[in-house]
């Protein structure tokens, strides 16, 4: 059985702390800066015989800003969707109007008996719980997310709770973090989470990640998974990745760490970049960080739209689709051109607003997803390797000359697809590895990855594949 449940609160008071503390990981931005959590954060964990799903909500600020209206919406649909309500309070600053507008809400949404009131910070020797009472709310405890004090004891409550009133119908209940993993990264305001909603909504689901014209509306790295066709997909959402010179407070560098570590942690990224402004010097920036890590990737040109709209007021009767699609060749192949260190990555043209050509995002994830997945072992790969060296010239060794021989071809199906070649060299020229790695890649039907070529001189012991890279 799985239990949902959701935490709420009013800002800096202790949410997403007490998140990362149940789930026992740093997932979810903490600051003192009020609103950090914008986003519906998920993720599980298991306690005695449950999974538990845990929900880390936006903080409710009295506001009629879109944002904020935003997330107002998002807790009470969450509040409805949860078999347990945890209403986190400031038990050090006491009471406010804010936690008396938030104690309505659950009222209203019928989930008063669910909820248990979680009195934070009362490690403290001046703490206000009798402030607290008037809420009406029977099931509370004193915890502090600062030492750790009752936490357990809070999940026993959880526990024990749900026991007694059972499981609410919840959209929630079968949340899974399966799938390949996939994260969209770009500089602030170029339409990451526009594009993502514009998918989920294509495929039927929520559209559960703030959009917002304000830039770096997206502060934490938000997990949605997905299925399609029989694929499981986890989108992650990231914010914006500024240059370092416009970082203005603590909280925006640490986002940027968190866009960063997404580049390490997904498995396919998807860079977007805003078409209609043309490639940045940021956007280079990151896709270097791409090809360190050497990421499966993407290039979603969004905004379209724009472009397209400007040339058709220059051309009037002239503008037609050929022409719309010799401009993607055109516009593809600078892009290319301009992002070399990352070859492979195919780029595709969209627009998030008017929906453009969005199911050629699933199109991409579902091929690059396939070609990941191919078996290269089943090709006779030293015999395609000799047969692409013959056209090579003889290659600096050492102040010497040397035709490269290949003494044998292993593939280790690794995070990328992973050949390692025995050979009479082990230092290869990266001009040359370039050649290779382009060259093998089309052969093999893996156009749309990287391909990682690892040489040694070591005899090869045996014909195993399927490995790992690391004997």
């Amino acid at each position: 059985m799985n239990i949902v449940v959701s935490i709420v609160g009013k800002p800096n008071v202790g949410k997403s702390t007490l998140f990362n503390l149940l789930i026992n990981k740093g997932i979810s931005v903490v600051s003192d800066v009020e609103g950090t959590t914008r986003d519906v954060l998920i993720k599980s964990s298991q306690y005695f015989d449950y999974k538990i799903i845990f929900i880390d909500t936006g903080g409710i600020i009295n506001s009629k800003d879109e944002i904020d209206l935003q997330v107002r919406q998002k807790v009470q649909d969450v509040l409805t969707n949860s078999d347990i309500v945890l209403f986190v309070v400031d038990n050090i600053n006491g009471i406010d109007y804010m936690d008396i507008e938030l104690a309505d809400i659950i009222r209203k949404s019928g989930m008063k008996e669910r909820t248990i009131l979680v009195l934070n910070k009362s490690e403290a020797n001046n703490t206000k719980e009798d402030e607290f009472r008037d809420l009406g709310f029977k099931n509370s405890i004193q915890i502090s997310c600062k030492t750790k004090m009752n936490v357990k004891e809070l999940v026993f409550m959880i526990k024990e709770l749900f026991e007694k009133l059972g499981f609410v119908e919840s959209k929630y209940r079968f949340y899974e973090e399966e799938g390949r993993k996939v994260g969209f990264v770009g500089r602030p305001n170029v339409g990451k989470s526009s594009i993502i909603n514009s998918l989920l909504s294509l495929i039927n689901q929520d559209e559960r990640v703030i959009v917002s014209s304000i830039a770096g509306t997206t502060r934490d790295s938000i997990d949605i998974p997905f299925e399609y066709n029989g694929k499981k997909f986890v989108i992650i959402d990231t914010p914006g990745v500024r240059r370092k010179t416009h970082v203005s407070s603590k909280l925006e560098a640490y986002s940027i760490t968190r866009a960063l570590g997404t580049i390490k942690y997904a498995d396919i990224l998807g860079l977007v970049i805003d078409i209609s402004e043309g490639l940045t010097r940021q956007d280079k920036r990151i896709v270097y960080q791409l090809y360190k890590h050497e990421k499966p990737c993407f290039i979603v040109a969004n905004k379209f739209d724009l472009v397209i709209e400007d040339y058709k007021q220059k051309l009037g009767k002239k503008f037609n689709n050929q022409f719309i699609e010799n401009l993607k060749y055109e516009l593809a192949d600078q892009i290319k051109r301009e992002l070399y260190l990352i070859p492979f990555a195919p780029v595709i043209f969209v627009s998030a607003k008017t929906k453009y050509q969005i199911d050629s995002v699933i199109y991409t994830l579902l091929s690059i997803d396939e070609q990941l997945n191919m078996d290269l072992s089943k090709h006779d790969l030293k015999e395609l390797l000799d047969s692409v060296l013959l056209s090579l010239p003889l290659i600096n060794v050492d102040d010497k000359k040397v035709r490269m021989k290949v003494r044998d071809v292993k593939f280790y199906k690794e995070e990328i697809p992973t050949l390692k070649v025995y050979s009479n060299v082990d230092k290869v020229p990266d001009n040359i590895k370039s050649y290779l790695k382009n060259t093998l890649s089309r052969i093999l039907n893996i156009p749309n990855v990287p391909l990682k070529l690892l040489f040694t001189k070591r005899k090869p012991t045996s014909k195993t594949h399927n490995t790992h890279a690391n004997d």
